[in-house]
């Protein structure tokens, strides 16, 4: 059945809105004169929703709750009616309310997400494999467990980013201050002695000048050169450059493979098969650079080869050892989590390594900027101050 927005009061004079799934405009009438509303609009809900409206938080919070619902043995539609009611998103309502309507319509959940077109390519192909085998509320439950795992580590890189970029960021502001308004008013304070500026203090004025008169045309080409670096730079050489820029980089390769081993694990422990698990992994990583050696990887294991030895030209020894003991155990999927931890736990010892360093750098070329810019402004005050004695 198709769904309809409708505007309606109820008994005390309040205005509610929401969704509805009904065969026709009058029957959505009258299902909502049934619960005491009184309709002032109904019409077809057609309104897309963005896939930005559906953050991991949201999503996490929905799966936790749709899983928690089917291991205690409620029907998926129920589920996802009870989920509709506690959601504060209306974008999320809107979806879920989408979901209830193609399930009662017979589809499955997986396919009712796949026509939906709001959920995450990953989870749909999830949520099937996890309906094949009957364990869809422990593929929702991991699933919303990645998510959360996804959501940590961003925010663990925000964080530790926002000191040096807040102190940077203030500190050529202030240098740029200097520059462009206190240089020239000594300049001009010591033209009118007659004198010339030490030549120190002739390069501050002069670069300082320089700034301010071309401010907007030095904007203006950053600018463009963002732009062109953004549209028009190839997406390999961008990956390229993420993974070779100084101290970062590593970092930021431990955190794909973070990803790839943790999908990894989370798609193979749900019953999908190793190669079409390996091949949804590699898609994640969202790197050219990474996803061209584990394609090598995937055509190694469609050729016949074991995971942990076509995995040796990417990975260290002590991950093919942990990734061999989990073919040999059985247990794959959660030593490749194993694997995401460890990658996981890496990248953070090279972030906080990168800022132990990063911080006294920056104070150190501050200081001597800094320190470059006061014997400037300092020289010509001493100069003045002798022709006034």
């Amino acid at each position: 059945m198709p769904l309809y927005e409708y505007f309606a009061y109820n008994k005390a004079g309040k205005l509610s809105t929401g969704l509805i799934d009904a065969r026709s405009n009058k029957n959505a009438y009258e299902k909502l004169k049934a619960i005491n509303l009184f309709p002032q609009k109904i019409s077809l809900d057609s309104k897309p929703v963005s896939k930005s409206a559906i953050t991991n938080d949201r999503l996490s919070f929905v799966l936790v709750q749709l899983s928690t619902l089917l291991k205690a043995g409620i029907p998926i539609d129920k589920a996802v009616d009870s989920v509709l009611g506690q959601t504060d998103s209306k974008d999320m309502s809107r979806v879920l309310a989408r979901i209830k309507t193609l399930i009662l319509e017979g589809k499955s959940f997986s396919s009712a997400m796949r026509e939906e077109k709001s959920f995450p390519p990953l989870l749909v192909k999830m949520a099937e494999a996890g309906e094949s085998v009957g364990n869809l509320e422990i593929i929702l439950e991991n699933y919303a467990v990645f998510l959360d795992k996804e959501s940590d580590s961003a925010k663990k890189m925000v964080s530790a980013l926002i000191y040096p970029s807040v102190v940077v960021s203030a500190s050529i502001l202030l240098i740029l201050f200097i520059l462009t308004y206190i240089t020239p008013i000594l300049s001009d304070i010591f033209n009118s002695f007659g004198r010339q500026l030490p030549l120190i203090s002739a390069i501050l004025v002069s670069f300082g000048n320089f700034l301010k008169n071309n401010f907007i045309l030095l904007l203006v080409l950053i600018g463009l050169f963002i732009f062109i670096f953004v549209k028009y730079v190839p997406k390999k050489v961008k990956d390229d450059l993420k993974i070779l820029f100084p101290f970062t980089g590593e970092a930021y390769k431990f955190m794909i493979y973070s990803r790839w081993a943790r999908t990894l694990g989370m798609l193979h422990g749900g019953g999908i098969p190793l190669l079409k698990s390996l091949e949804s992994a590699r898609k994640v990583t969202d790197n050219e650079t990474v996803e061209k050696d584990l394609m090598y990887v995937e055509n190694k294991v469609e050729k016949g080869e074991s995971l942990s030895k076509a995995l040796n030209v990417v990975f260290p020894p002590l991950i093919i050892n942990m990734v061999e003991t989990g073919q040999q155990t059985g247990e794959l999927a959660k030593m490749m989590n194993s694997v995401a931890d460890f990658y996981e736990k890496e990248a953070d010892r090279k972030i906080g390594v990168f800022l132990k360093l990063f911080e006294p750098a920056i104070i150190i070329a501050l200081g001597i900027t800094i320190g470059f810019i006061v014997i400037s402004v300092l020289l010509p005050i001493f100069e003045i101050n002798s022709i006034v004695k």
